[in-house]
């Protein structure tokens, strides 16, 4: 497919740019619909209306907590924007994170549900998942010349759907990630949980980048459509992808201070240079101390996924990997390991072969069975 090769190349250049990247500095804030096309239609509004209230509340959010990352929007006004330049914005601009936001609905005549769902890219065999991207990926229909533009792709005809059979999502685990996060802090607020799903979405396709989809709520359903259009429901929505926001972003700043070989201020630089698998040094007192003679049980290791529902360990759901192990740290949020070991060294070795599948690996600590920061590991054998 013609449409596929700039793409592919566009993903390719902003790996290697993410690689060199330790924060999360650009998020793109995209407000689903806009101008002629208005989105799904409720009793008394529009979706294009709802979501750009909430994406300028969550960008404010952004710019006052963060003033050192740059928010940019597909679009401050009720404006329609193609889909291609929805992702070609984030694109171009090396984002680190995309979020866009949407309202759901479901054909007349059908009971409306009602609750808040996260999507990242892929495929479907969920019949429901399939129609709401149906319904999303609708909007170039409004676009001119969208036959050409998308290679004669129909949004409504499930063969067009093929194509996506054909592309691998490189930012999948971390989208995967974020959108955990944004339905944790949904249930937070009291909103229904929907869930993280995969589905075939044009405008996440797009991006090369870190991405979700966010459907906020249903527009059909007469209770959501009065909470998403008050002041006190948009903010709501807006303050619980603000809150994923800020704990991705931690989480992100967090990995990057323990990447290969890399340490973090808080740890003694003369102290960790003589953990027990380094060579001999002129101060043998910590060569001593192993993690058997520190009054807790210490271990690292590889974590290399994080999910709200438990995924079966099964070696073909982890890239062939044996030996993955899934710990449940909430009651909705589960983290997957590799490599356990009470040895430090033989972690990092460890994580340097894992980030050749998993890019967005890191390591952890296991202190008596849970799991915290390497660093606080690195101390209580130093100690």
């Amino acid at each position: 497919m013609l449409i596929m090769i700039p793409l592919l190349f566009q993903v390719e250049t902003a790996c290697a740019q993410n690689d060199q990247k330790d924060v999360l500095k650009k998020v793109v804030i995209d407000p689903g619909h806009g101008g002629r096309d208005p989105g799904a239609i409720g009793a008394r509004s529009k979706e294009k209306d709802i979501v750009l209230d909430i994406a300028l509340r969550l960008g404010k959010m952004i710019n006052e907590r963060y003033p050192d990352v740059e928010v940019i929007y597909t679009r401050k006004t009720d404006v329609l924007v193609e889909i291609n330049k929805r992702g070609e914005i984030a694109n171009k601009a090396h984002a680190d994170l995309f979020i866009s936001i949407h309202a759901n609905s479901v054909a007349k005549g059908s009971r409306c549900p009602s609750g808040a769902e996260t999507f990242v890219m892929g495929n479907s065999k969920s019949a429901a998942n399939m129609e709401v991207a149906k319904r999303e990926n609708s909007v170039i229909l409004f676009e001119d010349d969208y036959s050409t533009r998308y290679e004669d792709f129909d949004p409504k005809r499930a063969e067009s759907y093929i194509i996506f059979s054909l592309m691998q999502n490189s930012f999948l685990y971390q989208s995967l990630d974020f959108a955990a996060e944004i339905q944790s802090q949904f249930r937070k607020a009291k909103r229904i949980d929907r869930e993280v799903k995969q589905a075939p979405f044009l405008v996440l396709w797009q991006t090369a980048m870190t991405s979700v989809l966010v459907e906020v709520g249903f527009i059909c359903n007469a209770e959501e459509e009065r909470f998403m259009n008050s002041a006190a429901g948009k903010q709501t929505i807006a303050n619980s992808i603000f809150q994923a926001f800020c704990s991705y972003k931690s989480k992100i700043e967090d990995r990057s201070l323990f990447r290969s070989g890399e340490q973090t201020t808080d740890v003694d630089q003369s102290k960790t240079a003589n953990l027990p698998a380094q060579p001999a040094t002129q101060n043998p007192k910590p060569e001593t101390r192993t993690p058997s003679s520190v009054s807790k049980k210490v271990e690292f290791c590889v974590q290399i996924f994080f999910s709200s529902k438990p995924i079966d360990t099964n070696p073909n759901n982890f890239k062939k990997y044996k030996g993955v192990e899934r710990i449940q740290i909430s009651a909705n949020n589960y983290k997957y390991i590799v490599g356990r070991t009470t040895d430090y060294a033989t972690a990092q070795e460890t994580l340097k072969k894992v980030r050749a599948d998993f890019k967005d690996s890191f390591l952890v600590s296991i202190v008596d069975g849970k799991i915290v920061p390497v660093a606080e590991g690195l101390k209580l054998i130093n100690k």
